[in-house]
């Protein structure tokens, strides 16, 4: 019969492998370095709407949520006039450690004047929004967060008709503090796949990376300044590109009690370009001016 090992032989070999594997701060009597949940502290950060469009990668803490607002406006088109507008409410929620989900619902409508012809549009929809937070500013010097957001929308078209348009977008959140309590910087990147249309659907996907600085010039107040570049494409990856835009705006952001804050940024395409368009701009994928305006309450 084989000879197995005693628990007693078992327990003394466990003890030596674990104490390999603790630390050198531990074993040279240094503090021992913070629990992986430190990942998810948030003591560092600007407010997730202090950047403008662009966001910082704050998530909500565990076993809190939010309940946010937001208010959309866009205008300019080429060959004519064009003014939509919007809204999505979104409540947001701390499921796990440096996880965050926010289901949500939107709609809109578009009143556009495009060579003598009047057309209305309208959309709504809802979806599901995840964020898992990866790196924080207190172990590692920048804030890191990934997100994937699944939504659906009703569409009515005065063109074609009702249908759907099914979305995916990937995002990933950076954020840094360049000057404690006072200078923030923020860099985004996020594809959004699009299946749109009356079937069989169109395929198509926007390609977004965005940078901005956020000052805080009193301990309730944020001024932000950002730039954007955008680019449509008629594929779900990047090739067949259908246009390109550059947007740049200010924004201000102000905490306005312990659970209320206000967020207010404004866009404009600066340059762009449309396959097969002359101009500087490209006013078919997306339009000139671009205003939103964020109202959170924390609970």
């Amino acid at each position: 019969m084989a000879n197995f090992p005693s628990l007693g032989a078992l327990a003394a070999g466990l003890a030596i492998f674990l104490s390999m594997l603790a630390p050198a701060q531990a074993i040279e009597g240094r503090p021992e370095p913070k629990a992986a949940s430190s990942v998810c502290d948030n003591d560092d950060d600007a407010p997730t709407d202090a950047f403008g469009f662009t966001d910082g990668s704050g998530i909500a803490d565990l076993g809190r949520g939010s309940l946010g607002l937001t208010l959309n406006a866009d205008g300019g088109v080429r060959r004519g006039r064009s003014m939509g507008r919007g809204a999505m409410l979104q409540g947001s929620y701390g499921l796990l450690p440096c996880l965050e989900v926010s289901p949500y619902l939107l709609g809109g409508t578009t009143r556009s004047q495009i060579e003598r012809q009047g057309l209305k549009d309208k959309a709504y929809g809802g979806g599901f929004e995840a964020r898992y937070r990866l790196l924080s500013h207190g172990r590692h010097g920048l804030g890191l967060t990934m997100g994937i957001d699944a939504g659906l929308e009703r569409n009515e078209s005065h063109g074609e008709g009702r249908f759907s348009t099914y979305n995916t977008t990937m995002r990933l959140l950076a954020d840094k503090v360049l000057i404690p309590d006072t200078l923030h910087a923020a860099f985004n990147l996020s594809h959004n796949l699009i299946w749109s249309g009356p079937s069989p659907h169109e395929r198509a996907s926007t390609f977004v990376i965005g940078g901005a600085l956020a000052w805080q010039v009193v301990e309730s107040i944020y001024l932000s300044g950002e730039v954007r570049h955008m680019r449509q494409h008629d594929t779900l990856g990047f090739g067949k590109l259908a246009g390109h835009a550059t947007f740049v705006g200010p924004g201000i952001y102000w905490q306005a009690t312990e659970q209320l804050a206000l967020s207010l940024a404004y866009n404009v395409q600066l340059y762009g370009e449309e396959k097969g368009q002359p101009g500087q701009l490209d006013l078919t994928n997306f339009s000139r001016h671009l205003v939103q305006l964020d109202i959170g309450w924390t609970f």
